[in-house]
């Protein structure tokens, strides 16, 4: 038996804190899994390309196409 107290709780590891993320993760809309795969093709066609006009380019690429769904 340890003399005093202070060696055996030293010895103890403190256990990780879970903590729960304030939004649950789901499944990716169409748009964003399509501006993924959009902004792939753009910078594999182009790596020098800002993501900015990339992100651009996508977007009006998918407003085109939702407005030929539409018709």
């Amino acid at each position: 038996m340890p003399r005093n107290d202070s060696t055996v709780k030293k010895n103890k590891v403190a256990q990780p804190i879970k903590r729960k993320s304030a939004t649950k993760k789901g499944k990716s809309s169409n748009y964003n899994a399509y501006m993924n795969v959009k902004l792939a093709e753009l910078k594999k066609a182009d790596p020098k390309l800002a993501h900015s006009d990339a992100f651009k380019k996508a977007f009006d690429a998918w407003k085109a196409e939702q407005k030929g769904k539409a018709k």
